[in-house]
């Protein structure tokens, strides 16, 4: 009887227990429904702030560890559950129906639920510690290569090369393979297509490539290296960090190194590449202009693969370039100019994208791309500066140029004026070789095509930030553009001039609008401190502005035409 009565009230007990919990569901109704919302309250804090950690990360190029991704996903989730029961149109019916006392078992019911769902809100909230948030991603250098863009590459031509050197490479006993071939020839291409190949039909587990350069920097391949493993050195010694990528490459299972663009032998020890029966399926694959670098480096000379000149592709982009001309004289002209001893294919398919750019425009952009592309090819900087300097004073003769180009430090390392002179001299001559100038006689003016002074002038303004006004209703320049502007040409007519321009990078101004009675403000040139070459022209001018005294770097000071009273400015 005993065991009975402890047997009945064990029962009792636990009877008694159940329900007081499912009443207890009824009686704290609004409590777990606070409960719920209080709970979600914070969960939506930490889910934002984990959220914005990482976006942190993905700004500074990291990737997101999966379990934190996982635990916004589950977040979202439940906090999307607990918002649909907060919003359960039943919970409009639990404090009454059709008789006259609450609707208990809908307040039971969506009690219960509450407490349920703030409980997994407390459990998901109690996981939103990390130990990190995103992880530097492994670098890889194949899929990230310009490739993929180039436009209009013919990869049928090199098809059976591709394919005998990717046979080279899932050949077991070959450790080391080379393609060798002239500056330009396109070993750097080939190789980005092999080793996306080779990636693509799961030739090896990890591919890492380099530029060794003429002069190798062995920190700089040794980081490039390490970069596409993940890899990050403690060491700071050469031979310290060798050790540790050697060790860092032998956990590969398999592994392709590309050693692009070398000159000479390389010293494989080192760097920190395994070589020899270090690791067996550690596979070398370089890129050079000579095969005797890669015979050196112990590549078998039956794996080495010389890549040819693409002489019809040549020919072929060649006749669609000169397609592009459409015949016009100085089009075919400027171009061939242009391509003169260019006998790279990528030239020549640069010049041919340049072209086409423009299909379907005008004729004059056309004519804008040939012109783009001679610009492009002048020999140096001092030519594409004088050119554009030609272009906004057209008219005027070599020695004013030669004054000006002084002024403005546009010829460097100048000893003598006639040294000065013989160099600009010879530049004018290439600029008409190449027919951006027309020919210009002894002491003549210097002249030019009338669209080719428009292109000119575009530039100019693109790249130099020049203001050149050509309506005398023109407006003036914003002052963001001002405080970039680096030129100004002022030669139409022109009534009045602006108290002062603030132009704190200008380097030229040019008035010459033929008005004698235009009056310069006082202050004009108060903003225009950093002026080296200063060109007035017809202007009668009582003094020179008292703001004149700002400009003390000018080097160059033309005053032509001009009745000045009082020359005390000048000192």
């Amino acid at each position: 009887m005993e065991i009975l009565g402890s047997v009945v009230g064990k029962v009792v007990d636990y009877t008694v227990v159940a329900i007081g919990r499912q009443a207890s569901y009824v009686i704290f109704y609004k409590g777990n429904f606070k409960m719920l919302a209080d709970h979600v309250k914070d969960l939506q804090a930490a889910r934002e702030r984990v959220f914005h950690s990482v976006e942190e990360e993905r700004r500074n190029g990291k990737e997101i560890e999966r379990d934190v991704v996982n635990w916004l996903e589950k977040a979202n989730e439940v906090i999307e559950t607990a918002n649909q029961l907060q919003s359960d149109p039943r919970r409009a019916n639990v404090s009454c129906s059709a008789w006259p006392f609450p609707n208990l078992i809908f307040r039971h019911q969506l009690s219960r639920k509450a407490s349920k769902i703030a409980k997994n809100v407390v459990e998901v909230k109690g996981k939103a510690e990390f130990d990190r948030i995103g992880y530097p991603p492994t670098l890889d250098e194949v899929a990230s290569s310009s490739s993929d863009t180039r436009v209009g590459e013919n990869h049928d031509t090199r098809k059976s090369f591709k394919e005998n050197i990717l046979k080279a490479l899932a050949t077991l006993s070959s450790c080391s393979i080379g393609i060798y071939g002239v500056g330009g020839v396109g070993k750097t291409t080939l190789v980005e297509e092999v080793t996306k190949i080779a990636k693509q039909d799961k030739l090896f587990e990890k591919v890492v490539i380099t530029d060794v350069s003429k002069n190798p920097d062995f920190k700089t391949i040794q980081g490039e290296i390490a970069d596409s493993l993940g890899l990050r050195f403690d060491e700071e010694t050469i031979l310290g960090r060798a050790h540790r990528l050697r060790q860092r490459i032998k956990m590969e299972k398999s592994i392709l190194v590309i050693l692009d663009n070398m000159w000479t032998m390389l010293d494989l020890k080192k760097v920190g590449i395994p070589f020899d029966n270090e690791h067996n399926d550690c596979k070398l694959l370089m890129t050079c202009r000579n095969q005797d670098v890669l015979l050196q480096m112990d590549v078998p000379k039956d794996l080495t693969f010389k890549l040819e000149l693409m002489n019809s592709n040549l020919k072929d982009l060649a006749f669609q370039v000169a397609q592009k001309c459409e015949g016009l004289p100085l089009r075919v002209v400027t171009i061939a100019r242009a391509m003169k001893n260019k006998r790279d294919v990528r030239s020549w398919k640069y010049a041919l994208q340049k072209l086409q750019s423009n299909d379907g425009i005008e004729m004059d952009a056309l004519t804008y791309s040939a012109l783009e592309l001679s610009y492009d090819s002048l020999e140096s900087d001092e030519m594409r500066d004088l050119f554009l300097l030609f272009a906004l004073l057209l008219g005027n003769d070599a020695e004013y140029f030669l004054k000006l180009a002084m002024g403005l430090n546009i010829l460097k390392n100048i000893s003598t004026m006639d040294y000065a002179r013989n160099k600009l001299y010879t530049i004018i001559k290439s600029l008409e070789a190449t027919c951006l100038l027309l020919e210009v006689k002894t002491g003549g003016n210097i002249q030019m095509h009338d669209f080719v002074r428009d292109f000119a002038n575009s530039v100019a303004r693109r790249d130099k930030h020049v203001f050149l006004r050509k309506q005398p209703n023109e407006d003036w320049p914003s002052k963001d553009f001002l405080k970039r502007c680096t030129q100004i040409v002022l030669d139409i007519p022109i009534h009045m001039l602006p108290q002062t321009f603030d132009c704190p990078n200008i380097k030229f101004f040019c008035l010459a609008s033929g008005n004698h009675s235009l009056a310069i403000p006082d202050i004009f040139f108060e903003g225009m401190g950093s002026l080296t070459a200063l060109d007035l022209t017809s202007l009668n001018l009582s003094s020179l502005p008292t703001s004149f005294r700002f400009l003390t770097d000018l080097q160059m000071l033309c005053l032509e035409s001009c009745i000045l009273e009082n020359m005390d400015a000048i000192e």
